[in-house]
């Protein structure tokens, strides 16, 4: 076991570098390295001991919009209803899944409306439900209910293939390998009860929807079984879920259980553990009964779940994140999680760089979800205070 405390990231370029050659290794007044190596059973475990931004944020996300897809031109195209994924194409274009029309809709960098495909149906290119958008280089990926529909760059559809009902998230890694990411129902005949994780299992396709490999399995999400009168499953308070996210050649799996991101080859082999030993987790009994009163708030008296949701159980430790995101530089976002009493409270995303280092936190505008982070912007929805979506583009300033 070798042990030491500087980090060598792994990807971006001299500023990485020159960072980490200034500053990871940690400062003279505090003593306390901002990273600690060592190596475990062929495995690199990176532990970051503290935030290099301290108290501040040197990351910013502006709360104007570059581009708002509902104010950048009118027609029907504008139009919203359960716009979700929001992606940036390799040519600088945006594309927007909005679940109502079941459309994919194509507008220029700057917000001009440019082409469209899908609607309901089960034809081809035709989605009973739209969940989601990936880029697979110049391809685009769609999915809904059980497959995916794949487009060439003039939103020609090529071909669909079938997938798992419950696929919630789609990823694309080199080499042409498609990671579908599950959360699929705990069934009666399961024979389970309580607080129950179910594994979901780690299957690589190809752009035909042929089987690769299965490569491993991710914690799945914790449920609370009922088996009383009736069968029931409920998310538990502070319920934790698994997430996964991909850059190029590497699959980032985190359970949430704990500040910690495991890094995993495209076989499944164990890379790299980036860890945050020690961040502070703990739930107070004010807290728990603060969202079991936020929960049953919307659920109405005699409702078929109410009983459960008062039985259940709650963790005595919050979810660390709710999703996991990785930049082009490399560098991974972990959106910390908040509950139903929570969801007041900023919305922040922890940011680890490449090489592991603890850089701090970014805080986004209120009433905007994000789906898609690049080197410059950050991509997502924004609801108004009469909840109409804005597809918009939001400036990320690195300094």
């Amino acid at each position: 076991m070798t042990m030491r405390t500087c980090s060598t990231p792994r990807f971006g370029g001299a500023a990485l570098l020159l960072l980490c050659g200034l500053v990871a290794c940690g400062d003279g007044d505090s003593g306390i390295p901002f990273v600690v190596q060592r190596d475990s059973a062929g495995v690199r475990i990176v532990e970051a001991m503290r935030p290099l931004w301290g108290d501040s944020s040197l990351w910013r996300v502006g709360p104007d919009p570059v581009v708002d897809l509902t104010l950048s031109g009118t027609g029907p195209a504008r139009e919203f209803y359960g716009a979700g994924s929001m992606k940036r194409r390799p040519d600088g274009s945006l594309m927007i899944a909005d679940g109502g029309s079941r459309e994919v809709r194509v507008f220029s960098a700057s917000g001009e409306f440019q082409a469209s495909f899908g609607g309901e149906g089960d034809g081809p290119g035709e989605f009973r439900r739209l969940r989601g958008l990936e880029n697979a280089g110049d391809t685009l990926l769609a999915f809904g209910d059980r497959r995916v529909t794949v487009v060439a760059p003039d939103l020609s559809v090529v071909r669909t293939f079938a997938v798992d009902f419950f696929t919630t998230d789609l990823h694309y890694l080199g080499g042409g390998a498609v990671l579908p990411e599950l959360n699929r129902p705990v069934l009666p005949q399961a024979g389970l009860s309580g607080l129950v994780w179910r594994r979901e299992p780690l299957v690589l396709f190809d752009l035909q929807g042929t089987l690769i490999d299965s490569i491993g399995e991710t914690s799945g999400h914790e449920v609370y079984v009922s088996r009383g009168d009736e069968y029931r499953t409920i998310s538990p308070l502070f319920g934790r879920a698994s997430r996964i996210a991909v850059l190029g050649w590497r699959i980032l799996r985190g359970s949430s259980e704990t500040m910690q991101v495991e890094e995993l080859d495209m076989s499944g082999n164990l890379l790299r553990i980036l860890w945050i030993p020690d961040y502070p987790l703990d739930l107070g009994d004010a807290a728990i009964a603060a969202e079991r009163a936020a929960v049953l708030d919307g659920v109405p008296p005699g409702n078929f779940f109410r009983g459960v949701l008062e039985e259940a159980p709650a963790s005595r430790t919050r979810p660390a994140f709710a999703d996991i995101l990785v930049d082009p530089s490399g560098a991974v976002w972990l959106e910390l999680y908040r509950g139903e009493s929570e969801q007041d409270e900023p919305q922040e995303w922890l940011v680890l760089d490449a090489d592991g280092t603890w850089l701090g936190t970014v805080r986004i505008p209120d009433r905007f979800t994000v789906s898609d982070i690049t080197m410059d912007a950050v991509l997502g929805v924004r609801r108004d205070e009469l909840d109409v979506a804005h597809p918009q583009v939001l400036r990320l300033t690195r300094n």
